[in-house]
């Protein structure tokens, strides 16, 4: 792991533990409402940020509350996509869907926050906006009836992409003047106010179900824990081949608990966006060779 940045170290956590908990949503989704999964998820959240922070000693609602405030309810509907794609879609589909969105981010960095972007990230994007089409196969490039995939899902996975690209262009500025901690408790407060705001009814979960939604809060909040550690301190570019590592782990979880077998659009499409994302990174590798010869 010597040859792993601090950054992707913390990434290839976070992505570990975050692909189990999208397990835990699949499995707790089978017959529980998406809201109440999610309201479990954020008051768990919650908990384990207040834990942190405690121990830490640090404040609990931050310097720039207005940022943080926006960063926890881009949190919750990103979350809220997330949960409703991942129940909807085979788990593979769905997590290489979500996962494509450090492309986005790596765009939106280069528009709005001045990031360099080489023709190579130029390249990168054009090839994993061509995998996320091989896996949606939208009707007006593949013909009438060729998804066979959930439309709600699918829109709601590209909805995440949107919405996780902006809740981490948000962490990228907070983590200049705030603890990681601090950062992560917003979303989960969103979470636990809105989403019952939003439920359609309510299901008394099985003990069984109960220790799903112990392992939903737990390994996702974990995952999302050690995920802005690595966004604080690493460009977009430098640590996103390593999320695509959610893609095999999703593969992998759905074929050894849910009997799940990508087909070939999935991957292909798939290969495609974990190629292009590689090559972001890459490109970004060598941005950074090219600022260090530069100082």
């Amino acid at each position: 792991m010597n040859f792993l940045t601090p950054g992707m170290r913390f990434m290839l956590l976070g992505t570990f533990f975050f692909s189990f908990g999208s397990l835990f949503v699949k499995l707790a989704g089978s017959r529980l409402p998406t809201m109440e999964i999610l309201f479990v998820r954020g008051l768990i959240g919650v908990v384990l940020c207040l834990i942190m922070l405690r121990k830490s000693g640090a404040g609990m609602f931050g310097k720039r509350k207005f940022l943080l405030a926006a960063r926890g309810l881009l949190g919750f509907g990103a979350m809220f996509a997330d949960f409703y794609a991942i129940v909807h879609l085979p788990l593979a589909d769905a997590l290489v869907l979500i996962f494509s969105h450090p492309v986005t981010v790596a765009l939106l960095a280069w528009l709005l926050m001045g990031e360099t972007l080489s023709k190579g990230g130029m390249a990168a994007i054009l090839t994993s906006v061509a995998g996320v089409a091989l896996v949606c196969r939208p009707d007006f490039l593949f013909g009438a009836g060729s998804p066979d995939l959930d439309t709600w899902g699918l829109l709601a996975a590209l909805l995440s992409v949107f919405l996780t690209s902006w809740a981490i262009l948000a962490v990228r500025v907070l983590a200049k003047t705030e603890r990681p901690a601090v950062v992560m408790l917003y979303p989960p407060i969103a979470i636990s106010l809105l989403s019952p705001l939003f439920a359609d009814g309510w299901v008394m979960p099985t003990m069984a179900e109960w220790g799903v939604l112990c392992g939903v809060g737990l390994f996702m909040n974990v995952g999302q824990f050690f995920m802005t550690k690595g966004y604080a301190i690493e460009s977009a570019a430098r640590i996103s081949g390593v999320s695509t590592l959610e893609i095999v782990f999703a593969a992998m979880w759905g074929m050894m608990f849910l009997g799940e077998i990508p087909d070939l659009w999935t991957i292909g499409g798939g290969t495609l966006i974990v190629f292009g994302i590689l090559l972001l990174g890459r490109s970004g590798v060598r941005e950074r060779l090219r600022e260090r010869e530069a100082a």
